[in-house]
């Protein structure tokens, strides 16, 4: 019998441990659970978006801070809605792909969507949400939750940037018709008048109507270095491996009357590697540095032109060092010549606009232009590029 009780209580006590332990579990569980809360609701709580649970039909059932920002409404009339809150400010043509979108999360696939809204203000606003399934114990979809951002301002930018470049285009056809039909009227007449109605040389007519054609040539150039500047910003060339190496010979050899008419030396003091870009757009900015090189030079000083890669700290990136011994720029005037018709030397015949197309089209490849200068003793302008994988 004692030895029955002394069982009894034996068992009576592992069951006790047993007990106290799965409790002492349950409770880390729990802690770890109340953790886990604290650390989402810290979370949602801060998040500059807003964060919505709804259930699967459609009602909100949680919704963070946030969204009484977003949107201006009070969190208790959001969440006492029968219905999605959000179809109940949403703009008239963007509510019925916003209620598509949100059947697809419940059958269980995740979308993301921009759409208009009003503010409790009356402003329409632009936001865009991402919907993902939530899904429960048995596989099945339970509810969905959705982060949503206030995207106002982007689309706004995107807006602006859409109206410059119609605005652009609208100048660009300007430009190339407008200004460029009556230069060729003048053009045209003058070509007539020194054809038919001039006659003798040194004749006083003859030498105004020189004048005239010169003028009008000088104005095509001017229109034509306009067109291509302003299409730079209008082109959108996908960046593809290009070699710099292949680039610059091509430019060397169409440049080769005008170096040996100027006596210049090019030297080339390393291998230049591949680099993203355009071929096309590569060749303008190499032709145009080194074409200033020999333009800007002096007549008493046979131009030299070094051309060498430069150490970067990024390796991917290129910087190609181009050094001459031409005039050189004022320290004042460094930052200038890289704009729109901002010219140096202005004894020199030049448009105004190929360095400033130099800089417009190192910036949409990524890269960018500098330049170090002393007048009197010369340039060096550094150009950078993307480096290019080539297998």
């Amino acid at each position: 019998m004692i030895a029955i009780l002394v069982g009894i209580g034996w068992r009576s006590v592992t069951l006790t441990q047993r007990f106290q332990e799965e409790i002492r579990q349950v409770q880390a569980q729990c802690d770890e659970g109340l953790v886990a809360t604290e650390r989402y609701r810290t979370l949602t709580d801060n998040l500059v978006a807003s964060v919505v649970i709804r259930d699967l039909s459609g009602k909100i059932e949680y919704c963070n801070p946030y969204t009484e920002v977003l949107t201006g409404y009070p969190t208790d009339e959001i969440l006492s809605r029968k219905e999605d809150f959000f179809l109940s400010i949403i703009h008239e043509e963007d509510r019925a792909a916003y209620a598509r979108a949100l059947m697809v999360s419940a059958h269980g696939e995740p979308f993301q969507y921009r759409f208009r809204f009003y503010h409790r203000s009356g402003i329409e606003m632009w936001a865009e949400t991402r919907t993902v399934p939530l899904i429960g114990e048995n596989e099945e979809v339970v509810a969905s939750l959705s982060v949503t951002l206030d995207v106002t301002s982007t689309v706004r930018y995107q807006r602006q940037v859409e109206e410059r470049n119609r605005d652009m285009e609208d100048f660009t056809y300007i430009v190339s018709h407008d200004l460029k039909a009556p230069l060729l009227t003048i053009e045209g007449m003058a070509h007539i008048l020194r054809d038919e109605y001039v006659g003798g040389d040194g004749n006083e007519a003859r030498e105004l109507v020189d004048h005239i054609s010169a003028a009008t040539d000088r104005m095509q150039k001017l229109v034509g270095s306009i067109l291509r500047y302003s299409r730079l910003s209008l082109q959108s060339i996908p960046p593809l491996p290009v070699s710099l190496e292949e680039t610059l010979g091509e430019v060397l050899q169409d440049l080769e009357l005008e170096v040996r008419e100027r006596k210049a030396s090019i030297s080339i003091s390393s291998s230049l590697p591949f680099v993203l870009g355009d071929r096309i757009e590569l060749y303008q900015v190499l032709s145009n540095v080194i074409g200033n090189a020999l333009k800007y030079s002096y007549k008493d000083r046979a131009p030299q032109v070094s051309i060498s890669l430069v150490a970067h700290r990024n390796p991917r990136l290129a910087v190609v060092s181009i050094v001459d011994n031409g005039r050189g720029i004022p320290k004042d005037k460094t930052k200038d010549i890289f704009r729109p018709f901002h010219r140096v030397h202005t004894d020199v015949e030049g448009s105004g606009i190929g360095l400033a197309s130099v800089k417009k089209i190192l910036d949409k490849m990524g890269g960018g232009i500098e330049v170090k200068s002393t007048v009197g003793e010369g340039s060096e302008f550094l150009l950078t590029f993307r480096r290019a994988t080539v297998y």
